[in-house]
């Protein structure tokens, strides 16, 4: 009985130590393990849920690795790139700083008078330098991911020209160095310019390198199978942003069974099934506390979490701390209609703790203060265009004698119909001819008809619709109040019926003249990219972000791409 016993103990002990060491080597083996497989081992083994098995540093290491005496998540790369931004942005300054001398010379003489000893010319350049570079400092325009932001980045830009307005003009007066006015304004303004462009020729190269697999993030992707499938497939097609995967994490959710707490859930490894060659490489990680040493041991700068996920998930809030403990950057591929955007304020009350959000741009002294730029914007737009709408008028009449104005059903802000007018681009009975083209093409059950050579259109209507003329007298909706001049584009009725309930929110807001459809590529993004740069649009609004579509649109509109 003795010798059984003792058998007995030793083939317990030998199990356990056989059930660590797969947890170890579970990298290797889940592409091997079946779903039943895993069931079965979770059934024999209730310890093989537990995230936490005594340490947090790798198997085989005697001592955790040293700790960073720098940003870990940053690679070389990403320090070269903003040392040669920050170089380029002071070489901004001095290029507006001369370009303003030229311009007005009185400003140069006068500093040059004011303190000939004391060299006032070179003050107020260094002065002008600190002042942009603080700015985007404060702008966050060295931040990581700043240069895949798209319109945002130049929004930033935007904010850091004002706030460089405002630092010149208050050290100047603290430091007594009398700066000219003209100084004073057209530096910040032209800089801004100047750092613009700047910084859409470093982002051009930044995707084009990006694009060759260099200026990358190394990324380890937390997840489930599905989910991790679809963020791949997304990198591969898009990588702009900057996430090059080398390692996943397939996990699932279970209930937990060590927790007091009811509802409490845990993570737990799942095999992953490779499915395409690029996947094939990936390394393949188990869950539990050496992940981060291990993602840190593999040279990964994030670990992206695609969903699963849980803030009632024990080890999602254990995973968290150990990842960005290693330095290791944590990203979360998130919903567009998330919170991301809106101001989130703790409220640490002992008997319920909570979580407010809100989105600032919303409030009334926003939305006056939108009203107000629409309506003083289009009044210029209308006196500056006024002459050439009425050549485009008479033009549009001579062509056939038709009616100028075209006018249409669109709807507005919160499902409201409104009256929108264009210069009319297609010949009178355009409406009679449609079916019977939408026929003859196969297009009879699309909700939006479009043809890419519509027979329609009469030959000034190919130019006004080219260059954007067609829409000039939207500036007249704007001032009624029925649109904004940067907003999502205003729908058809049909096209508002067949909404879903996330890209309904668009019709939150009014509709605009331009917006993210129009810079961003228009008719050639599918349906998903448009819902996302409309909804995207929605959340994170800001009047700089509004500047700086208007701005994109002046550029779409020149190369024949924008409206």
């Amino acid at each position: 009985m003795t010798d059984d016993a003792n058998r007995r103990n030793n083939g317990s002990t030998s199990s356990v130590a056989d059930d660590k060491a797969q947890r170890i080597s579970q990298s290797e083996s889940h592409r091997l393990i079946s779903s039943s497989q895993t069931q079965t081992a979770r059934e024999e083994s209730p310890d093989h849920k537990d995230f936490f098995d005594g340490s947090y540093f790798s198997a085989g290491e005697s001592e955790p690795q040293n700790k960073f005496l720098f940003d870990y998540s940053q690679p070389a790369w990403a320090y070269l790139y903003n040392l040669c931004l920050f170089a380029l942005d002071i070489l901004m300054t001095l290029i507006a700083s001369t370009i303003t001398f030229f311009i007005n010379p009185h400003s140069f003489y006068y500093l040059q008078r004011r303190a000939p000893h004391n060299n006032a010319i070179l003050e107020f350049i260094l002065l002008a330098v600190c002042a942009w570079i603080i700015s985007l400092m404060i702008c966050e325009a060295y931040s990581r991911h700043t240069m895949g932001e798209g319109y945002e980045l130049y929004s930033k830009i935007l904010k850091a020209t004002l706030i460089d307005f405002v630092m010149i003009c208050t050290l100047g007066y603290i430091l007594k160095l009398e700066i000219p006015r003209f100084l004073t304004i057209f530096v910040p303004l032209i800089t801004g310019t100047l750092t613009l462009l700047e910084r859409w020729l470093m982002r051009r190269s930044l995707h084009y390198n990006r694009r060759k697999g260099e200026f990358v993030y190394s990324t380890v992707l937390i997840g489930s199978p599905k989910a991790i499938h679809q963020i791949c497939k997304q990198l591969q097609k898009d990588s702009g942003i900057g996430y090059k995967p080398i390692a996943v994490c397939p996990v699932a959710l279970v209930p937990s069974e060590k927790s007091s707490q009811s509802n409490t859930q845990q993570l737990i490894s799942v095999p992953f099934v490779p499915q395409n060659e690029e996947e094939a490489k990936l390394r393949v990680l188990p869950v539990n506390s050496h992940l981060a040493e291990t993602a840190k041991g593999l040279k990964a700068r994030t670990v992206l979490i695609t969903d699963v996920l849980s803030r009632n998930s024990e080890t999602t809030r254990t995973l968290s701390l150990a990842v960005e403990s290693m330095g290791i950057e944590l990203a979360i591929a998130t919903s567009v209609a998330d919170l991301g955007g809106a101001s989130l304020h703790f409220r640490n009350d002992p008997n319920m703790p909570v979580l407010t959000a809100k989105l600032p741009q919303y409030t009334t002294r926003t939305r006056v203060l939108k009203r107000i730029m629409d309506v003083v914007l289009s009044l210029v737009a209308i006196i500056i265009t006024g002459i050439p709408m009425l050549i485009i008028a008479y033009k549009i009449h001579q062509e056939d004698k038709g009616p100028v104005i075209f006018s249409q059903k669109r709807i507005g802000i919160l499902g409201k119909p409104f009256t929108m007018y264009k210069f009319r681009s297609m010949c009178t009975d355009a409406e009679e001819l449609k079916d019977e083209l939408a026929k003859e093409n196969g297009l009879e059950n699309r909700f939006i008809f479009k043809m890419k050579d519509d027979p329609r259109i009469t030959k000034f209507g190919h130019f006004i619709r080219k260059t954007s003329l067609d829409e000039l007298p939207q500036f007249f909706n704007v001032l009624k109040g029925d649109m904004s001049l940067v907003g999502p584009r205003p729908p058809l009725p049909e096209e508002v019926a067949r909404y879903n309930t996330l890209y309904s929110s668009r019709l939150l807001v009014k509709p605009g003249i331009t917006g993210p459809w129009q810079i961003s590529g228009r008719s050639a993004l599918s349906k998903e990219q448009s819902e996302f740069a409309d909804v995207s649009y929605i959340q994170n609004w800001s009047f700089t972000g509004d500047i700086a579509i208007l701005l994109k649109t002046v550029m779409a509109v020149v190369r024949g791409t924008g409206m």
